[in-house]
């Protein structure tokens, strides 16, 4: 197993893995560059953000897409204002019909975070915390959208809380470090809140991870400009500290803020009641993002990115709005 300090690391990493060590395979007509059955572990799971030259990630989209997950939904009304190309992976251009949310909180009835919590809280020992995306009944079709990723697996001992998480297949330029190792994370995160117990590892097993022929060009930039780069340390990221009982109104908060600054109102006219750091923090980012889209003076924005601090959280922002032409990414 190859272990990372963080996101960002893993990602070079295992793109670097792919790019010299990769089969070409072609798959459904795309040429690919593919390695099996990688077994990845991430130390540091609040270093979610990506800052990398060529890789244009867009970590609004990240924040915005695992929250819609959390918040167990799956319409691209909500997901295409941030991710322009996610109707291209739907059958009927309104959902997303393997979309992870309504399969974690209301897979036939069951919230399967909710039986996660209960069955911790009994017996934070217990190796049953088990959550399928995968369902066998509905995902034998031909569809757009099969579930890449397939079981989540919470595991405590020591006092913290480790996720494994396996999938079938991972796109590392999209999936993995566009959202998954950012969703998954942040959902340890969360669960660990919610246990009250420290966030431990996320251990992540591809069956195939890949690189798609149309990012070949970008890789070997972003790569070849790695040889003189600095590891830098984290500062401290904002945490999440909401209990389970008072979270369903805390995402209710969250949500109606940001239909309010989705519909054109600033954050600071909408009286907003959170006081959970990383919810506000990630409420904050999605008010920059609108409302650099409305073009509003650079000064304003320079004042919400200062309300950020100066932590990864305000670099990768800066460093998204500082690309030329970035609003067209």
């Amino acid at each position: 197993m190859a272990v990372y300090r963080d996101v960002e690391q893993a990602f070079l990493a295992e793109l670097q893995a792919v790019v010299d060590s990769g089969a070409a395979v072609e798959v459904r007509g795309e040429r690919t560059r593919e390695v099996r059955a990688r077994l990845i572990e991430v130390s540091d799971i609040r270093s979610r953000y990506v800052v990398l030259p060529h890789r244009n990630n867009n970590v609004f989209a990240s924040i915005a897409e695992s929250m819609w997950v959390l918040a167990g939904r799956n319409d691209l009304g909500f997901l295409s204002a941030y991710l322009k190309r996610a109707a291209d992976f739907s059958d009927d251009g309104l959902t997303w019909r393997a979309g992870y949310g309504p399969r974690l909180r209301n897979w036939n009835g069951v919230d399967q975070l909710a039986e996660i919590v209960k069955i911790l809280r009994k017996d934070p020992l217990s190796r049953r915390a088990v959550a399928s995306l995968y369902d066998p009944d509905r995902d034998f079709v031909e569809s757009r959208d099969i579930p890449c990723n397939n079981w989540l697996h919470f595991l405590m001992r020591d006092g913290r809380l480790d996720l494994h998480v396996a999938a079938r297949s991972t796109d590392i330029w999209w999936g993995f470090s566009g959202i998954n190792a950012f969703e998954w994370t942040l959902l340890l995160e969360v669960m660990a809140r919610w246990l009250r117990c420290t966030p431990g590892r996320l251990i992540f097993f591809s069956s195939s991870l890949h690189l798609y022929e149309r990012h070949f060009d970008r890789a070997s930039r972003l790569l070849a400009g790695q040889s003189n780069r600095a590891m830098t340390g984290e500062t401290e990221q904002p945490q999440f500290d909401t209990d389970w009982e008072d979270a369903p109104a805390a995402w209710d908060e969250w949500r109606r803020l940001e239909s309010g600054i989705r519909s054109g109102q600033d954050l600071s006219t909408l009286n907003c009641n959170l006081t959970d750091p990383l919810l506000l923090a990630y409420i904050r980012m999605i008010d920059l993002y609108w409302s650099a889209q409305s073009g509003v003076q650079s000064e304003v924005l320079e004042e919400k990115l200062t309300a950020l601090g100066d932590g990864r959280l305000a670099a990768v922002a800066r460093e998204y709005l500082e690309r030329p032409q970035w609003w067209q990414r």
